[in-house]
């Protein structure tokens, strides 16, 4: 027969473990509709991150948005187009941006702080595709170089 000393430790056990789950059920992204197309955008915050790669598999067309030193980056206007046709048009709201489109060839056009970085690709039938888009350090932008053999500065 189990004593209160041993029913407390496991009620608080399992309270918490419902608890944890409920919390991570509310951090999973909401998909969004637009044009026929579905799609996430975020991963700001661990919390969103472990989000997001639980419902890649739902999406296949995955980007990934980051500055050549590596920072994750945000607020980035992009254009996914086929052909002449915009397929969707958004500003993402985290360095994810998670799209289940139609297989077919497409060009990404990601533009961020006046620079644009574009990439063509194909989606298969069967699979998903990773893309990851990069631009130079933002930071580092209109810093100019008096001489052409003088070193580069030191990234801190």
């Amino acid at each position: 027969m189990a004593t209160l000393s041993t029913r407390l430790p496991t009620a608080l056990l399992i309270a918490c473990l419902l608890a944890s789950s409920h919390v991570f059920a509310q951090t999973e992204p909401t998909p969004v509709e637009r044009n026929g197309v579905t799609y996430v955008t975020g991963g700001v915050g661990e919390d969103e991150v472990l989000a997001f790669r639980q419902v890649a598999p739902k999406y296949n067309l995955r980007i990934t948005l980051a500055s050549k030193s590596g920072h994750y980056l945000s607020d980035v206007n992009v254009k996914i187009t086929s052909g002449p046709r915009a397929v969707l048009e958004v500003q993402t709201e985290g360095p994810f941006l998670f799209v289940h489109v139609p297989a077919g060839h497409y060009r990404i056009a990601a533009l961020y702080r006046h620079l644009t970085e574009t990439k063509d690709v194909v989606v298969p039938a069967q699979r998903a595709i990773d893309v990851h888009l990069y631009w130079d350090d933002p930071d580092r932008r209109g810093v100019t170089l008096i001489c052409r053999r003088c070193p580069k500065p030191v990234q801190q």
